[in-house]
């Protein structure tokens, strides 16, 4: 088994964010750090929302990221990212707007790669001036790069060897670049030596480093101590640079305290306020820093610091005359939803909101006014405020979602949408949530109206005079014009001159300012704008069945012509349409056209798409002399139903894409040429069962299609690339079925990509909310830290275990189980468990000696538990009915057990339990459980349990908490448990799942692996040979504690990069064959692929291979050593890093083809097929 690795989501928790122009332009953006992931982030301070430009695997762990600016550079110029990772190196990365893409611009090495507390990379400040950049490690080392100008090139920079500022026995607690103007660069650090045996943190010190350009060295100058809890570093803007009340320096962040801290200044202290002892605020309860953002502008410096409870305080730095420190003041300015890692304030006057692990989305809020004292807050100095009930300086504008952190996941299609929807469980406290993941982008209702009848069409036009967008609703024997007002959809006031009593076939405004183009069956209609008509009518009083109609042409199909169409242009003078070629199909009758839009700098179509009955579309160009001449043909499998053009870029040439929505529910995609209409490379996909109808939009600043089959969610093929360099790829869009659409251009009151759309007699305004995401997410609140969760098979409901520690409680466990039907959100049931008590486990069980066959839900639970070292006062296992309507539960009994039940497990009709080290079977007592058997099987603990996936083989799998995966067999007559197969290797099991064929097993660890593992065949044919004694034919047994007589064969061995907490396989494409999904703590989404063509793997392999070798990560990370990390990798392609050959230039993909042994076409075409086919 060969495995091909995706990401289907990168992790949604953000490690850490920075703010700049990175794109050398004016508007800001920020480069957030997703582990592994950097993405570019571009803020609409118009609309308030947030859009994902650009997303890419650095194939590393990313420990921390500064902008950085060169010193002396003019007005448009870029900011770079420095990048700290695991890689053993320093790397300057720039973005690449225009290619989508990171460029590594300076990089160097400095020790070996991995996470390590004596290698610098935890920390990265840069100079603000742009002279020097220091990369510090917890312990010991502390590096400085002098940056200059490339002496070859000034828009470059160079960087030299790096100057060493460490010291032995030293950690690293904080760092910052301290703003000293143009004098020698100054680095601030939080430091605290060891003293003792023990290896005990002696006294915090802040020590700055200072860079002396002119010598090309780097001292201790100053060093002064602090508290011993100082956790955080500000550095205050100073040096000269013209802001009011700078005075350089820091602000070192300590417990319940900031002070002001400068070489040759006064320290200037002041208390943190606390919450008011009504508001939930503690005698004892200290706040301690944890996130900032610092703005500077020419007349003032706003600093916000944040607490660990998520309360916002501004801090005043006043100054006298001299710029000498005074006073430092500190007033309470408002209160986050969740506790942010990072901060980051844009100077349009927004703030960017990183929520840490478990505390919802990423939050984009906007000021709305600068604080300052309140009743209901606190004024500066006050040592206790009232929290505000809802924000009142910050307003929210947008959210980005987060998963993070994932405990547990299932996937089950329960919303009958014919793909799976991922069930994740995760968060804690007041963010704890049910999270429902679904490929597909998100859409928001914006305005609705009901309609006379059932549309036919549905177009949109611009208004002459500057006046706003029409929508113009075709009816069976009439027309609708009608506009958007305040969030309404109301009639015109005007037709814009439009036939009201016909049926439109299509619409559009002419070029300029020359009037509508209207095609009714009767008759073409050019509508000038001072109001006269110009018709064209077919010859032969036919009708028109079909049409299309752009700018300047005009394409007609005339019904009952044998394939005959015209083509039509307009008199740039006279406004007279003109037949500028006929189109003939050779006898196929038309089913749809569609024209492509003109080449830069020309009035006419580039080409005609006519799909036709005999199941072809056929491409038209018009040559020089006037005449149509047939281009290309692409066959289908049925009848088209609709044809769109939309312009696209591919690999650097120009070229065109025809969307074509058949019958039976398939779309097609073809690439052509857009000089020429040669037809290059069709792709096909399936998004429905009935008939597909098309309609052209604008999404993410390109053109789209809109494929909406029948009675089926519509989905969204968008010309640009998607965030993560991906060429273009269709996705669902979460919405009702439509009949119809058009675009909507961008306006004050609608954000891109909003949509007119018609179902049934409804026309409804919408939006894509964010259409560059794969998958939107919808979220149903917990009340605590979710553990675990089981869905019951009849009602369809989830049983979810809450357990955490509560404040209120004294910090004693408070656990609960709910039952919530995920179709609606609402709660069914709600079950409290005793106070102290720790729910950890949960199975749904039926027992063989029931006579009902009742379904049972047992819950493991532990009092006074402690988790290191493992232990509690009492355990038990609560075992729980369900009511009739299998949505609520009665208990039925408890039964006390020895030790923590971290894993239950139905079996062979009772119920297994993982006590500590020992497997226990339980069957069903009218009091009490009956043990029926025990055995020692685990060296650890006994973490998780899966029962073989045959109900005749008694075998499980048994995962250690420390010692990998053990199979163990069960013989009913001797009522005992025997080890069969374990393993070699030490492995820290967090999630496992046993695939259908019984032998194999996938799990992960902790230190974020994922492994398969199989029965050896020796093993196999031993458990096979007397199936009505499963141990039978094995070795007789050794004596107690000895290795079990078989080891698993490794299968296949891949690094994820992320503690895999869950495991399951489903079928993510309709049709398809299911793959292995896998989810992460940090909120990842992933597939492993299982490949069956020897051929595909060995491509696969090979492309690989030659990416690595000819375009490295950008981090200087090893490739083959990150996804080796502990055991080596095996039998598993990493598909992210192929999926790079989208990002190179094209001399470096023909290259990589050639290495490859196929054509460039061939490989985009693979790469493509393996993530359509199979994930998204």
């Amino acid at each position: 088994m060969i495995l091909y690795n995706l990401t289907l989501q990168p992790p949604t928790s953000i490690t850490a964010t920075i703010v700049g122009h990175f794109s050398g332009e004016k508007h800001q953006e920020l480069v957030v750090a997703r582990h592994q992931w950097l993405e570019v982030w571009r803020p609409n301070t118009a609309t308030g929302k947030i859009s994902i430009e650009h997303s890419e695997d650095m194939f590393c762990k990313i420990r921390g990221i500064a902008a950085f600016r060169l010193s002396g550079s003019s007005q448009g110029a870029k900011d770079y990212v420095v990048l700290a990772s695991d890689s053993g190196a320093m790397t300057i990365l720039e973005y690449e707007a225009g290619r989508r893409r990171f460029r590594p611009v300076q990089s160097h090495e400095f020790g070996r790669s991995g996470l390590r507390r004596l290698m610098a990379g935890q920390y990265v400040a840069a100079d603000p001036s742009g002279r020097a950049l220091m990369v510090a490690g917890v312990e010991r080392a502390k590096l400085v790069y002098i940056v200059t100008r490339d002496a070859d090139n000034s828009n470059s920079l160079a960087i030299a060897s790096p100057l060493e500022a460490s010291r032995a026995h030293t950690l690293c607690f904080a760092l910052a670049a301290v703003d000293v103007g143009y004098e020698n660069p100054v680095f601030a650090a939080i430091e605290g030596g060891y003293y003792g045996g023990g290896g005990r943190v002696g006294a915090k010190v802040l020590a700055y480093y200072e860079v002396d350009l002119g010598l090309n060295h780097v001292v201790r100058r100053w060093a002064a101590d602090v508290s011993d809890s100082a956790n955080h570093l500000i550095a205050l803007p100073g040096g000269g640079g013209g802001a009011d009340g700078a005075p350089s320096g820091v602000l070192v962040c300590s417990a319940g305290q900031i002070e002001f801290r400068h070489a040759g200044c006064d320290v200037c202290a002041a208390a943190i306020p606390r919450r008011a002892l009504e508001d939930g605020g503690g005698e004892d309860e200290i706040p301690i820093i944890v996130a900032s953002a610092v703005h500077r502008t020419k007349a003032t410096t706003f600093v916000l610091a944040q607490s660990d409870a998520g309360d916002l305080f501004r801090i005043a730095v006043e100054t006298d005359g001299d710029m000498a420190v005074r006073r430092v003041r500190i007033a309470y300015f408002d209160t986050l939803a969740a506790p942010a890692g990072s901060l980051a304030i844009l100077r349009a006057g927004f703030l960017f909101a990183a929520t840490r692990d478990g505390g919802g989305s990423h939050q984009l809020l906007q000021f709305e006014n600068l604080g300052g004292a309140g009743d209901d807050g606190g004024s500066e100095g006050a040592l206790r405020f009232v929290r505000h009930s809802e924000m009142a300086s910050l307003a929210a504008v947008d959210e980005v979602d987060s998963i993070a952190p994932v405990v547990a996941a299932q996937a089950h299609d329960l919303a009958g949408e014919g793909a799976p929807q991922i069930y994740a469980a995760g968060g804690r406290g007041a963010a704890a949530a049910l999270r429902i993941v679904r490929h597909g982008v998100e859409v928001a209702d914006l305005a609705a109206a009901e309609l006379p009848g059932a549309p036919t069409g549905v177009w949109t036009i611009r208004a002459g005079g500057g006046g706003g967008e029409r929508i113009v609703v075709s009816l069976a024997a009439a027309t609708l014009v009608l506009e958007l007002r305040d969030d309404e959809v109301a009639e015109a006031p005007d037709a814009a001159g439009l036939a009201c009593d016909a049926q439109t076939l299509a619409v559009c405004a002419a070029a300029g300012s020359a009037g509508v183009v209207q095609v009714t069956p009767a008759a073409v209609r050019h509508v000038l704008r001072d109001g006269r008509v110009r018709e064209w009518r077919p010859p032969g009083a036919r009708e028109i069945s079909h049409a299309a109609a752009a700018a300047h042409t005009t394409v007609v199909a005339l019904a009952r012509s044998g394939g005959r169409a015209v083509w039509l242009e307009l008199h740039a003078a006279t406004g007279a349409l003109r037949e500028a070629a006929t189109i003939d199909t050779g006898g196929a009758d038309i089913t749809c056209v569609a024209l492509a839009a003109p080449a830069a700098g020309r009035a006419r179509a580039a080409f005609v798409a006519a799909g036709c009955a005999d199941c072809a579309v056929r491409v038209f160009a018009l040559d020089s002399d006037g005449g149509a001449r047939l281009a290309g043909v692409v066959a289908t499998a049925a009848v088209p139903e609709a044809v769109e053009c939309i312009a696209s870029s591919s690999g650097g040439s120009a070229e065109a894409s025809v969307y074509c929505g058949l019958r039976n529910g398939m779309l097609v995609r073809t690439a052509v040429d857009s000089a020429t209409g040669e037809v290059l490379a069709s792709r096909v996909r399936v998004v429905g069962a009935g008939a597909v109808r098309l309609a052209a939009a604008h999404v993410a600043g390109a053109p789209a299609v809109v494929a909406m089959p029948a009675e089926a969610p519509p989905w969204l093929a968008c010309a640009a690339r998607s965030a993560a360099g991906r060429p273009p790829r269709l996705v669902p869009l979460a919405y009702d079925a439509l009949d119809g659409a058009a675009g909507l251009s961008p306006a004050p009151q609608l954000p891109d990509g909003a949509l007119a759309a018609v179902s049934g007699a409804t026309l409804r305004v919408v939006a894509a909310a964010r259409p560059e995401a794969a998958v939107n997410v919808a979220a149903i609140p917990l009340a605590a830290t979710p553990r675990a969760l089981a869905l019951h098979p009849e009602s369809r409901h989830f049983a979810v275990v809450e357990t955490e520690r509560s404040a209120a409680a004294g910090g004693a466990w408070v656990s609960r189980v709910r039952v919530v039907n995920p179709l609606d959100g609402a709660t069914a049931d709600t079950v409290a468990l005793p106070p102290g008590e720790a729910a950890v486990s949960l199975a749904l069980v039926r027992f063989a000696s029931d006579a009902g066959r009742r379904l049972f839900l047992a819950v493991g639970c532990a009092r006074a538990m402690t988790l290191r070292p493992r232990a509690c006062a009492a355990a038990c296992v609560r075992l729980f009915r369900w009511r009739a309507d299998a949505a609520r539960l009665e208990l039925e009994h408890e039964t006390a057990v020895a030790d923590v039940p971290l894993a239950l497990a139905p079996f062979a009709g009772a119920l297994l339990v993982g006590l500590g080290r020992a497997l226990r079977l339980y069957d069903l007592g009218a009091r009490r459980l009956l043990q029926k058997a025990q055995a020692l099987v685990a060296p650890t603990a006994v973490c998780q349990l899966r029962a073989h996936p045959s109900s005749s083989a008694l075998r499980v799998f048994v995962a250690d908490a420390q010692e990998s995966v053990r199979l163990v067999v069960y013989s009913p007559a001797a009522r005992a448990f025997r080890t069969v197969v374990d393993d070699s290797l030490p492995r820290y099991i967090t999630a496992m799942h046993v695939l259908d064929d019984g032998d194999t097993v996938v799990a992960g660890d902790k230190f974020g692996n994922m492994f398969a593992l199989r029965v050896p065949p020796a093993a196999a044919r031993a458990l096979d040979a007397d199936p009505s004694a499963p141990a039978g034919g094995l070795p007789p047994p050794a004596k107690p504690g000895s290795p079990a007589p078989f080891r698993w064969e490794i299968v296949a061995h891949y690094h994820v990069g992320d503690i895999v907490t869950a495991l399951t396989t489903a079928a993510l494409v309709p049709g398809a064959r299911p793959v292995i999904l896998h989810a992460t703590l940090l909120g990842s989404l992933g597939a492993a692929i299982p490949l069956l063509s020897r051929s595909d793997a060995d491509a696969l392999r090979a492309l690989e291979r030659s990416i690595r070798d000819r375009a490295p990560p950008v981090s200087s990370r090893d490739h083959a050593s990150f996804r080796s990390a502990l055991v080596p990798v095996r039998s598993a392609i990493d598909g992210d890093l192929c999926e790079r050959f989208f990002l190179l230039d094209s001399d470096v993909r023909q290259a990589v083809a050639d290495d490859v042994g196929r054509s460039v076409s061939d490989i985009l075409k693979m790469l493509d097929d393996m993530r359509s086919l199979f994930a998204f």
